[in-house]
C-alpha cells in the first residue's frame, strides 16, 4: 500500500486557501453532488459570486461562524483519491496568526479512517 499524502494549505487571510481546496476537491470528484448544489445556492454576506455558480470556499468552511464571517476559523480536513490510487488528506488552515490553537501542527495528524 502506498503512503498517505498529507497536504496543508497555509497563507494569509483572503488568499483563497479554502477556494483552492474546494476547487481541487470538486475537480477530482471528491465532493458529493448535494454538497456542490448547496455551494451553488448558498452565499456569504458580501459575496460577489453569482447564484448558480459554485462558491468553492463553502466546501471546506463548514462551521456556521465561518460562513457568516467569511473566514476559516478551524482546520478542516478533507480527503481525496488521486488518479494514481494514492490517498491524500488535505488540511485547510486558518489564515490568521490570531488563532494559534487552530494551527494544523497543534493537532494530531488525521488518519485515513478519521476522514
Amino acid at each position: 500500500m502506498k503512503a498517505l499524502i498529507r497536504v496543508v494549505v497555509c497563507g494569509s487571510v483572503d488568499d483563497g486557501k479554502s477556494t483552492l481546496l474546494g476547487r481541487l476537491l470538486s475537480e477530482t470528484g471528491s465532493i458529493p453532488e448535494d454538497q456542490l448544489e448547496s455551494a451553488r445556492f448558498t452565499r456569504r454576506p458580501g459575496s460577489t459570486i453569482p447564484l448558480g455558480e459554485i462558491d468553492y470556499s463553502l466546501v471546506t468552511d463548514g462551521l456556521e461562524a465561518e460562513r457568516e464571517q467569511g473566514i476559516t476559523i478551524d482546520v478542516a480536513y478533507r480527503h481525496l483519491m488521486l488518479p494514481s490510487r494514492r490517498r491524500a488528506i488535505l488540511a485547510d488552515a486558518p489564515g490568521t496568526s490570531s488563532t494559534p490553537g487552530t494551527w494544523p501542527w497543534r493537532h494530531r495528524p488525521p488518519t485515513w479512517e478519521s476522514c
